[in-house]
């Protein structure tokens, strides 16, 4: 053992620098795809929320939006960056469909890791997305 530790070629130190890069991508990687993971449960949770008062209000009105950003900011998201769409308004009747999107960047840069193990980052511009529908409730 000391005769390997004691190794004057420098044979450790070029293990140690191969194998560093890989060790910690392995270490943190899976932390960073869970972080982003729980990221996207979080906004569905919210859309699941905005689409159901949509639902009763007969579509994306300025309460369930406000309602959206106030959940985006308790819930730790910047609402200046946030997208959500439709960006107007348009009263549904009984019966039609309303569909609401909401976006917020995706922090791109905690995802650098992927490159150790061969991969790509997303781009910078990258974005969390969730959308769905839900039939109107309004009654006239």
């Amino acid at each position: 053992m000391r005769s390997f530790l004691c190794c004057q070629k420098g044979h450790i130190l070029l293990q140690t620098l191969i194998i560093m890069p890989i060790l910690l991508a392995m270490l943190f990687l899976p932390f960073n795809f869970s972080v982003l993971q729980h990221k996207r449960s979080v906004l569905d949770d919210i859309l699941d929320k905005a689409l159901q008062r949509a639902a009763v209000e007969g579509g994306l009105t300025a309460d369930v939006r406000q309602e959206i950003l106030n959940d985006l900011e308790a819930r730790g998201f910047d609402p200046l960056t946030a997208e959500i769409g439709p960006a107007v308004h348009s009263a549904r009747r009984r019966g039609e469909i309303i569909e609401i999107s909401i976006a917020v960047p995706g922090n791109a840069h905690s995802l650098k890791g992927v490159m150790a193990i061969g991969g790509a980052p997303p781009p910078a511009e990258w974005m969390l997305k969730a959308s769905g529908s839900i039939m109107s409730e309004k009654l006239p």
